[in-house]
């Protein structure tokens, strides 16, 4: 129940699709993690980046350098160790910019005519003829069927992020060329081309796609973040089915509405992002808002989570019905609430798409975590306050298991992220999320557990007063009522009571007899009775 669901800022799809402009000059298009090589398995695990990028404009010809004859604009494929110096220079504002951007990138990048001892098969020319494959694609069988460019990733090592992006550059290659010192030089390209591209992004051989399609289309952090939701989705289902059917035999009260709530908007946020990740299973996009709206309920479940956590260490409704300082609660409460909103919003607004920063480690994220503990603190000051003015001990066990299940809770996502920097962003957002999950899972566990019916009939309570021994009957609490104490003695008293009865009968009958051996009328619908 923290808004730990979100999908972490890759892109907003792995199938690309749009229109650029040159008059921008640079546009990033995905960060994407593809996973480790396995030269044994090598169609299934390599990473390949296909499609088509085609000219837009209106006069095509001014998407063509009139020297070299080739395309005027530069696709980009480089991991982070070229990308953030190609990507650092591209806000200057001087004609050598795009010198700048390549000079790294030049060192290794393949190019047939200026770098044709270069290792790495970095840059794409577009754009592309229309039905024909790209000036680079230099051997048809490389590319997949049907479209104009493919990049194999093939890393032996390790994981790791690739970056993808347009930039309006182009090299002067032309071997026609007046000025031979000119050749291979990176100039910035005119303003009004236009192109459209449609790209993919997958892990894996598209033709086998079918094998894990939970991984195909996922950047590499995002492995495994499809099963993650959909056991979450499942062991709520069962928690929210378990709970409704002990509810309905409870006397519905404030604390087990509010719980109830609690739990129908946490399995909601993750039914919604099942949605989401399956559909991006299939297709690469997904169903963003579905996504951010699941998100947005997961942050509201959290928050309603503290609110009970809250008003049960107040004593709320368990040692009296009147909720005193509401205002600080409420106020506590409400300051907690707009700052899991900021932490939301800057999430989807602020956290910079190239950087490996997770929303927790944000100046947001680290104010939300103190004030976490700062109400940790408050809440064992009032949890403490509650227990020593309560002589009830039943409620006081309550209280003690309370306390230490819900401090669990309130210290184990600072610790998770405080760790968590120590762990590679291929891998810290499914590590978080999975943790939470499972810490949100066992803390709801744990308060179903604690307002059982057979637990708490001993001290919750309705209006001013315990909740009586029938309605402890009712709940379940008394299974077995002739092995019980309290139904011992509530058939005892039955039993007396029909004793008395048969000897005022008894009593009546001698007394009739001696009179007339007849009793009146109604006597006789006394005795009937």
């Amino acid at each position: 129940m923290v808004s730990l669901g979100m999908l972490p800022t890759t892109s907003q799809a792995l199938h690309l699709q749009g229109v650029w402009k040159s008059d921008n000059f640079f546009v990033f298009l995905a960060k994407f993690g593809f996973q480790k090589t396995d030269l044994r398995d090598l169609e299934h695990t390599q990473g390949i980046i296909y499609g088509q990028v085609f000219s837009n404009s209106k006069n095509p010809i001014s998407a063509v350098d009139q020297h070299s004859s080739n395309p005027m604009l530069t696709l980009v494929l480089v991991d982070s160790e070229y990308f953030m110096e190609y990507y650092g220079n591209r806000t200057s504002h001087d004609l050598n910019r795009c010198s700048r951007m390549f000079d790294k990138i030049d060192t290794i990048a393949f190019d047939y005519k200026c770098r044709p001892k270069g290792l790495e098969d970095f840059l794409r020319k577009v754009p592309c003829s229309e039905n024909q494959m790209c000036v680079d694609e230099d051997d048809p069988k490389d590319v997949i069927d049907g479209f104009q460019f493919t990049y194999r990733i093939r890393d032996l090592e390790r994981p790791r992020f690739w970056y993808l992006s347009l930039a309006a550059c182009h090299r002067n290659s032309g071997q026609n060329s007046q000025n031979k010192s000119m050749q291979c030089k990176w100039w910035q390209s005119p303003k009004d081309i236009e192109i459209a591209y449609d790209i993919w992004l997958v892990n894996g051989h598209p033709s086998m796609k079918h094998i894990n399609p939970f991984e195909h289309q996922f950047s590499f952090e995002l492995h495994d973040v499809a099963e993650i939701y959909l056991i979450a989705l499942l062991l709520y289902c069962i928690l929210l089915g378990t709970w409704l059917r002990a509810y309905n035999k409870l006397i519905k009260h404030p604390v087990t509405k509010l719980l109830t709530l609690t739990i129908v908007l946490e399995m909601v946020g993750i039914l919604l992002n099942c949605i989401h990740v399956i559909k991006f299973a299939f297709d690469g996009v997904g169903v963003n808002w579905l996504s951010v709206v699941g998100n947005g309920t997961d942050v509201l479940a959290e928050c309603l989570f503290m609110l009970l956590v809250l008003v049960i260490a107040k004593g709320w409704a368990i040692t009296n019905m009147y909720l005193e300082g509401k205002w600080v609660i409420f106020s506590i409460w409400g300051l907690y609430t707009v700052l899991n909103a900021v932490l939301f919003v800057w999430n989807l607004t602020e956290i910079d798409i190239i950087s490996n920063t997770g929303e927790w480690h944000t100046g947001p994220g680290y104010l939300t975590l103190v004030f976490r503990l700062t109400i940790m603190l408050w809440f064992l000051y009032e949890l403490r306050w509650t227990f020593l003015n309560d002589p009830q001990s039943k409620r006081l066990l309550f209280f003690q298991h309370f306390g230490a299940g819900i401090l669990v809770w309130f210290v184990y996502l600072p610790v998770l992220v405080m760790v968590s920097l120590q762990i590679s962003a291929l891998w810290r957002y499914k590590t978080i999320l999975s943790i939470s999950f499972a810490a949100n899972f066992l803390s709801a566990v744990c308060i179903v557990h604690l307002l059982w019916p057979s637990h708490s009939v001993l001290y919750l309570i309705k209006q001013d007063e315990l909740i009586g021994a029938y309605e402890m009957e009712v709940t379940g609490f008394l299974e077995d009522p002739e092995n019980s104490l309290a139904s011992e003695e509530i058939l005892e008293e039955e039993r007396f009571e029909k004793h008395s009865k048969k000897q005022d009968s008894s009593s009546l009958l001698k007394s009739l007899s001696k009179n007339n051996g007849q009793a009146p009328s109604e006597d006789k619908e006394l005795l009937l009775d």
